[in-house]
């Protein structure tokens, strides 16, 4: 890691710019007045006596009176550590309270809005997100596979969905194309979590991916130059559509 790096850390901890630049001046001095910072520092020394007060109540300094001179010094490395570890702790709380928050976002969305929305995504970015998005889903999802989508956003975004999937315990039944099982499927761990069936292109053809949650119906395509994918919010057409499912699930032989 260079001095950058280590700045750009250091701020991602929590630290100032100007907070940065005094903790470790300090530590390739040793220790250092107020005056003696600012110019370490270029740091106007009015700024500096508040920076001093604002790093001690945080433990970042230690500031003791040597022959009635201010002396100023840095916290060992060790206090660095443990805002790493608040830092962690932080993110680990706001992850567990992640689901409760979205809930009510999306009921306060949902408050003031049309009861049909349409979104379009365009290329493998867009076609990441709708998949991202189905971890949304509050109920059991159903869809269709026409191809595996592994090839096309690679095997460690996939991995990273599936086990994401998992921890939510969503589950989802789908039905598989002729080209689908034609192909070499990669394996994503998915076991337990998602009931397959197959359904000839006689009975029914799928000519791209779909799925169907709560009140959102997907459709998302990648054939040669041609990625894109739609998202319908509608209870009625979701409604509809899993009704329809239901019919081709009946009909899908086991795998």
């Amino acid at each position: 890691m260079n001095k950058k790096e280590l700045l750009n850390y250091l701020t991602k901890l929590g630290l100032t710019q100007d907070e940065v630049a005094v903790y470790l001046g300090l530590l390739e001095k040793g220790e250092g007045t107020p005056l003696s910072i600012s110019r370490l520092t270029g740091i106007n020394r009015t700024k500096v006596y508040r920076l001093i007060e604002q790093m001690e109540k945080r433990k970042l300094l230690v500031q003791e009176i040597k022959d009635s001179t201010t002396c100023v010094s840095p916290a060992p490395i060790e206090r660095v550590e443990e805002l790493l570890k608040l830092k962690q702790m932080a993110v680990t709380e706001l992850s567990k309270n992640w689901n409760g928050a979205a809930t009510m976002l999306d009921q306060m969305q949902a408050s003031h809005q049309a009861e049909t929305k349409v979104k379009y995504y365009k290329g493998k970015s867009g076609i990441e997100q709708m998949v991202w998005n189905v971890l949304k889903a509050k109920k059991d999802i159903v869809g269709y596979t026409f191809r595996d989508l592994s090839h096309f956003v690679g095997t460690k975004f996939m991995e990273s969905f599936a086990e994401e999937f998992k921890r939510r315990n969503l589950k989802m039944r789908d039905i598989y194309s002729d080209e689908y099982l034609g192909s070499e499927p990669i394996d994503n761990h998915w076991a337990g979590k998602i009931d397959s069936r197959y359904l000839s292109s006689k009975i029914l053809s799928i000519p791209h991916q779909m799925d169907i949650y709560d009140d959102v119906v997907t459709f998302y395509s990648w054939n040669g130059d041609e990625v894109w994918g739609t998202e319908i919010y509608n209870p009625k057409v979701a409604e509809m559509q899993r009704q329809l499912f239901e019919l081709a699930w009946e009909k899908a032989k086991k795998i």
